[in-house]
């Protein structure tokens, strides 16, 4: 018998340059994604994307700095693009567009984009559109400027401008007295006033100095707990780690009387001032370099059950540009040639490809979601403690999908429940958290002359048909930042 080789016919998965694309578009968290599509808006002339300014909270789209349908405050961003005028002759993109005819192409799942269009009729105030609040810094210069001679307005800018994003003064007064060269009191003055200002505690040099400042001002109108401030300037770290019973005993007081103080200054008083004005005003902090998390999806309940809403699908509009049909703004076709027909060609498939990715990503966040939020209905409706044990790769399963695309899908996401508060998508598939939570309240309920241990917290949790060991209970509480029995 003769032997030689012959071939023999073999599957293989070959990754595509654009299935790395699509994959890594579904990966991108909000603000990475926001980049790609101004990147791809730049370097595409075929491309154009309007951005809608969409309210977090309930979805629904705003023309200012406040929500008309449910009051939320939207500070000011950066759009890439103004609102479409009513009557844009720029095409969408629609299956048989003839500005994507250059040759042949599949038909695009275009349906249930979800975009709030206006109202042609309703004629929006345009008083609206202007900033409400100003910038904290501004307004604090302009309060300072009022309070000192105008001899010391360098000394207020530079103290002004030497503010963390928290509030606290960075570099002390005598560098400040001796890089303008003017007396170190002068510089002590102008930042008493600044305390005096609101938010109050602002200019402090540290948490001690900024709530010490708060309750100064809260004691000229009412009557503050009697251990405050000796808890502030005496014991604040070990408030911090929550050491009552060891407070409690160079005191020479009852620990539920620590406790009280305690809640009276976390209720009471605010340790970074910045970020209280913030919370308040809704206006930017003083570093422009803060990343502020937005929710990818929202959770609203319903007539029917639980809906879900994409914001970026209602945020983003996609439209064939003109942009490459000629320069000085003629839209008569310029005259064909092989070079600039490749060059169209290349720029239209681009643009097509990357707004089938984005809707691709949509798609399967959706399903992610409304899969999701369907199998932890409970967890929704009662709180925490619902939390049914769920992975990635069960959802995987029932969608039909690789494991892989739903990490992808679920990665750097955010929803928004209906009661407001913002989770990432990935608190779905912990089912920890619920046990934490009954954790947290054993040690909270616990008695101050009995410490339970990690051993005693096992035991009770087994009482309750939780089954854990020590160990476990440890990294729990260590994850919850909950000291040993020996630090609480």
């Amino acid at each position: 018998m003769r032997l030689e080789p012959t071939p023999r016919p073999e599957q293989t998965l070959r990754v595509s340059a654009r299935l790395i694309t699509s994959s890594t578009i579904l990966h991108l968290s909000a603000d990475e994604l926001e980049h790609a599509i101004n990147q791809e808006q730049m370097e595409n002339p075929s491309l154009d994307i309007v951005e809608q300014r969409i309210c977090l909270f309930c979805g629904n789209r705003i023309y200012s700095n406040v929500c008309t349908a449910c009051g939320y405050f939207a500070p000011q961003e950066h759009f890439s693009q103004p609102l479409a005028p009513e009557h844009d002759p720029s095409p969408l993109y629609e299956q048989n567009n003839d500005f994507w005819s250059s040759q042949p192409q599949a038909p695009y799942d275009m349906d249930n984009y979800g975009f709030v269009e206006i109202d042609g009729d309703d004629a929006y105030d345009p008083m609206a559109r202007i900033p409400t609040h100003e910038p904290l810094s501004e307004m604090l210069l302009q309060h300072l400027e009022t309070l000192i001679s105008p001899d010391d307005a360098l000394i207020a800018e530079q103290l002004v401008g030497n503010l963390s994003e928290r509030g606290y003064l960075e570099i002390s007064t005598q560098q400040i007295a001796e890089h303008l060269a003017v007396p170190h009191e002068r510089v002590e003055y102008v930042l008493s006033q600044l305390h005096t200002l609101e938010p109050l505690g602002i200019g402090a040099r540290n948490p001690r100095e900024c709530l010490l400042i708060q309750l100064q001002a809260l004691s000229e109108q009412s009557t503050p707990h009697p251990l405050a401030a000796v808890l502030i300037d005496r014991y604040l770290d070990q408030l911090g780690r929550s050491q009552f019973h060891e407070i409690a005993r160079q005191l020479k007081l009852p620990e539920q009387e620590i406790r009280q103080a305690y809640q009276y200054i976390r209720s009471m008083l605010h340790p970074f001032p910045a970020l209280a004005y913030q919370d308040t005003s809704g206006s930017q902090s003083l570093s422009n370099g803060t990343t502020y998390i937005r929710p990818d999806v929202l959770i609203r309940k319903g007539e029917m059950g639980f809906e879900i809403e994409l914001i970026e699908e209602k945020r983003y509009k996609f439209r064939g540009s003109t942009r490459s049909h000629s320069a000085n703004g003629d839209t008569t076709p310029p005259p064909t040639s092989g070079e600039m027909h490749r060059y169209l060609h290349q720029n239209n498939d681009r643009a097509r490809f990357f707004v089938e990715c984005i809707q691709r990503r949509w798609r399967t966040l959706r399903r992610v979601a409304e899969l999701v939020v369907d199998y932890q209905h409970e967890f929704l409706e009662k709180g925490i403690r619902y939390l049914r044990p769920l992975t990635r790769a069960e959802v995987a399963t029932r969608l039909n999908l690789d494991e892989g695309t739903v990490s992808r899908a679920t990665a750097n996401k955010y929803a928004m429940l209906p009661n407001g508060r913002l989770i990432p998508f990935s608190d779905f598939f912990d089912s920890s958290l619920g046990v934490k939570d009954i954790l947290r309240e054993l040690i909270h309920s616990e008695t101050p002359r009995h410490r339970l241990s990690d051993d005693e917290l096992a035991r009770l949790l087994s009482s309750r048909g939780i089954p854990m060991a020590r160990r476990t209970v440890t990294k729990y509480r260590e994850e919850m930042g909950i000291g040993s029995s020996r630090e609480r």
